[in-house]
């Protein structure tokens, strides 16, 4: 496991603790959450640019954009439900493996 490796793995973890550190610490739970934005942003700042890097940035682009140009917050949170499935289809790390049944 290379080094960029274990810190986009320690990404979503090192997000989680730094915005309860800004909601408990400074009471800034509402513009804490924009640390989130790093678990996208940072596979990609560190070199994996694929359709599974740069898709979850493509979501939260698409959520802000309903809820602040058409007010449509709560519906729009069901884009976010897409990103597993996208990572599923578009990992380029599976290997496929030939299964010979006799």
């Amino acid at each position: 496991m290379t080094w960029r490796t274990k810190i986009i793995t320690a990404t979503p973890i090192i997000t989680l603790i730094v915005y309860l550190l800004l909601g408990f610490c400074a009471d800034a739970w509402h513009p804490g959450w924009v640390v989130f934005f790093a678990i996208p942003i940072v596979p990609m700042l560190l070199g994996k640019k694929t359709v599974a890097a740069v898709y979850p940035v493509l979501c939260c682009i698409a959520y802000l954009v309903m809820g602040l140009v058409w007010k449509l917050w709560h519906p729009g949170w069901i884009v976010f439900l897409t990103i597993p499935v996208v990572e599923i289809f578009f990992d380029g790390n599976t290997k496929h493996k030939k299964v010979h049944i006799e």
